[in-house]
């Protein structure tokens, strides 16, 4: 038998949301999904709320902290931005969708939810200040850039990345 590691458990955990729902998100079905009985779900974590709680954190990480770093590595801070949009775009949209769901009913959700949310728009703000843009108008580009990718995720959670990465290129053109 595999021996089940912590992000094991994440890993299902996004799966069954992506194609499931967070209603989904109980120890039968964590369990069921990694082929693994109760008891070596509470190995791992206290109750489901710990499980969540974890759940969130591995995926803030994922989801937002690597992929800045990853986008940091670039030159520019043009580059930067680039790079970070073609990540955020190259993964999946699914689980995403479902959390920002999920947040209205589950605090823990939605803590982490609105932490990441600052997280991406700070950063988002700051490259575009890097880029010349005067501070106030740095933050509006962000949070309309932000805006349009969560409504694009929201009105079409079926769209492809490629089809996300041309409303990006196309919302991002200079306009005279």
């Amino acid at each position: 038998m595999k021996k089940i590691e912590r992000e094991d458990w994440f890993t299902a955990g996004l799966k069954i949301l992506s194609k499931a729902g967070f209603q989904k998100i109980t120890i039968e079905n964590l369990c069921e999904t990694l082929k693994v009985t109760k008891g070596s779900f509470y190995h791992h974590f206290k109750n489901t709320d710990a499980y969540v709680e974890a759940l969130m954190n591995y995926w803030m990480t994922t989801n937002t902290k690597d992929l800045i770093q990853k986008a940091e590595k670039a030159q520019s801070p043009q580059e930067k931005i680039d790079m970070l949009n073609k990540l955020v775009l190259k993964r999946s949209n699914k689980s995403e969708q479902v959390i920002r769901g999920w947040s209205f009913s589950n605090k823990i959700v939605r803590r982490y939810l609105v932490e990441a949310d600052k997280i991406r728009l700070e950063h988002t703000s700051k490259l575009k200040l890097l880029c010349g843009e005067k501070p106030q108008k740095a933050k509006q580009l962000a949070i309309l850039e932000y805006a349009c990718l969560i409504g694009l995720q929201q009105l079409y959670p079926d769209m492809t990345s490629t089809e996300l990465m041309e409303f990006y290129k196309l919302f991002n053109e200079k306009r005279v």
